[in-house]
């Protein structure tokens, strides 16, 4: 038999046993014998009883910006690169 031990929604173990071990009894574990698709960090929908992989969302990329420290400092370096040029 093939169980995955579900913790947070999620199928966090799975493992072969020749039968339902006796654990603690607020460990969930599901038979999923005969279910070779189903992976470790799968969401588990208890309701259903299914298990789905879970969908990646990727991030949103972001321009780079600068902060207001390092604005600050290069506006001074402007302001005092254009003093010695103009020798004030």
């Amino acid at each position: 038999m093939k169980f995955a031990q579900v913790l947070y929604n999620k199928a966090y173990w799975i493992f072969e046993a020749e039968g339902k071990p006796d654990f603690a009894p607020d460990i969930v574990l599901v038979d999923i014998t005969g279910r070779d698709d189903i992976q470790e960090g799968w969401d588990y929908n208890k309701e259903t009883g299914e298990f789905t992989a879970p969908v990646i969302v990727e991030p949103t990329p972001t321009e780079p910006q600068i902060d207001e420290i390092q604005a600050k400092i290069l506006v001074n370096t402007e302001t005092l690169i254009s003093m010695k040029e103009m020798e004030v």
